[in-house]
This record gives C-alpha cells, structure tokens and sequence, in this order.
C-alpha cells in the first residue's frame, strides 16, 4: 500500500505544527537530561521512582500500562528536532503537532516493518500516562506541581484489514490490523517552554541505533555533563543515581564494563578509575589528539594508562 502524506489525511484539528521537515539535526531538552525521567526497563515498569537534588524533589508516578521508556522518548526527540528547526527557520510552531508515523519511523532508525505501526499506540499510552511530580518553591512557599510527558494524542488509522499468519507455536492464526497513518501529539508545557527558550542540546543521530537503555542514557549524560570537554568523571553512585539505575553497584559496574566494550557511544569513550573508592567512572573524547593534549597539561598520561578501558578489552 502506498504511503499518505500528511496532506492527503484529515486529522480534523485545522492549522497545526506539521512534522515535515527532512535533514534535522537531532535535539534533546536538558530538564529529561538531568533527571532519569524515562524507565530503563524492558518490561512494564509500575514502579513509582523519586530523585532528590538538593532541595528539589522529582517524583515519576507511572500508569497502569507502565511508565513511559528510554526508547518511547524518540518521539520527543524527534517532536523537538522539528519545533527547534522550524524555530531556527522563522516558521509557526505549536504544542500540538502533526506527525506522519512513516517519517517518524524512519526518522528515528525503528524501521517501518508492521510492528513498529502497532507499537506506536502503546508508546503514546505511556508517553501519556506517565506523570512527572515535582517541587517548587516559590516566596518561601513550597509548591507541588504534576503533569504527563505530553497532554493527548490523537491518531488516524487506516481500516481495518484482515490477514492470516503463523504465530510463534506453527500454528495459522487470523489477526485484524489496522496501520497507524498519522498522529499528532499536544506535549506538555513544560517541555514546549524549554524548546522554545533552546534548553536543549544536540546529540549525534547514531543516538537512535543505540540498543541498550543505559547506553542511551550514558550518551545523555556524557553530552550534558562532558560536553566539549576531553575528559569528565564521576563517582559511580552518583552516576548510577543520574542514570535511573536500580541494580547493586556490582551489576551496574558489570553493565558499564559491557558498555566499555561494545564501545558503541557516539562522540564518547568510558573508562573505570578503579583505584578510586568507590569507582570513579570517566567519560572521554574519541578525538584521540584532543585528549592526549589534555592529559598532558594536566600530567595524566600515567593515570589514564591505568585505566579500564576500551583500548584493553580490544580482541
């Protein structure tokens, strides 16, 4: 079946933000980046988290279809590549936009096989019911404010069609589909104020082909915390806190030392400082001039020879 375009589909919400811009450079909003918003978990998760930084208090409440994952924030990321880009590009912008699910697929390396339509349901069901709590306090008054990921979603099908397939035992099973044709998404305020006011950073669009949850979420705090920088560390409590993370210290060195040789991060390398208790966790540039410079101002060419990383898992 031919692909629609958004054009050829009503979605009965007149003029809207339309995600139709192609070659845009990808973008994430720095409040998801600072707190583990998004579950790390494969599974339903239905687990109510908290994180404390300082004074302030995030709470994540998920619903009774599991709180929204690492993988459900593509659409996010790609909503806020297209409202930062068409910003940038002195066009309208909205919170609630348009978004045609083959450009979205696409665009976020999911593939646009049949299950990847069907799932995308389940992702705005959890994108929509997951509620962030938090604090603020405001002339010496502390203010507790809730609010969902994004605030509702609308979706055209295609009909209903019926089709014959094997399931996983060998046995013919008859299934009623119907494709997802476009979408559109109103995202919650908070999020349109950062865009709209650039609270966000670029990441590398290999972000997307990223398999492992943690490893999206190193990639998130080594954009936001290395940044340019040749080198940044920090205490692997801390960083398993930032993370979202909730294995023992143990298993979550275990997941790092597998994220060290996959050696799969774009733009970034880590490395265990092991020698620190507890273990220090370093995040370094793959630009290997920019890094031997650094170390050699800093003389820490030694030290950094020491350190667990890639370079000694290789073969």
């Amino acid at each position: 079946m031919a692909k629609k375009r958004l054009s050829e589909v009503d979605t009965g919400q007149g003029d809207l933000f339309r995600c139709d811009i192609t070659n845009w450079p990808l973008k994430d909003d720095l409040a998801s980046m600072e707190f583990p918003i998004f579950s790390l978990a494969k599974n339903k998760d239905l687990e109510t988290r908290e994180y404390r930084r300082g004074n302030r208090v995030v709470k994540i409440i998920p619903s009774s279809v599991g709180a929204a994952t690492v993988f459900d924030k593509d659409l996010l990321l790609y909503i806020a590549s297209q409202l930062i880009e068409a910003k940038n590009k002195g066009k309208p912008t909205s919170r609630t936009v348009v978004i045609d699910s083959c450009d979205f697929l696409l665009g976020t390396e999911r593939g646009d096989g049949r299950a990847s339509f069907e799932r995308i349901v389940d992702l705005l069901n959890r994108l929509r019911g997951t509620t962030i709590q938090t604090n603020i306090e405001t002339g010496g008054i502390l203010q507790t404010e809730g609010f969902g990921l994004i605030d509702g979603y609308k979706i055209s099908h295609e009909k209903k069609r019926t089709i014959k397939e094997v399931d996983d035992r060998g046995k013919e099973v008859t299934r009623n589909i119907s494709r997802v044709l476009q979408f559109s998404v109103t995202v919650s305020e908070w999020l349109y104020n950062g865009l709209m006011n650039y609270e966000v950073l670029t990441l590398d669009h290999a972000y997307f082909r990223l398999s492992r949850s943690i490893e999206r979420r190193l990639y998130e705090i080594a954009r936001k915390h290395c940044g340019d920088q040749p080198m940044w560390k920090i205490n692997i409590d801390l960083l398993a806190e930032k993370i979202g993370t909730r294995v023992s210290r143990a298993k979550f060195r275990d997941e790092l030392r597998q994220t060290i040789k996959a050696d799969a991060l774009p733009e970034y390398r880590l490395a265990l400082d092991t020698s620190a208790k507890p273990t220090d966790v370093v995040f370094y540039t793959r630009n290997s001039g920019k890094l031997s410079r650094e170390l050699v101002r800093l003389n820490l060419s030694h030290w950094f020879v020491t350190l667990e990383r890639t370079e000694m898992t290789a073969g």
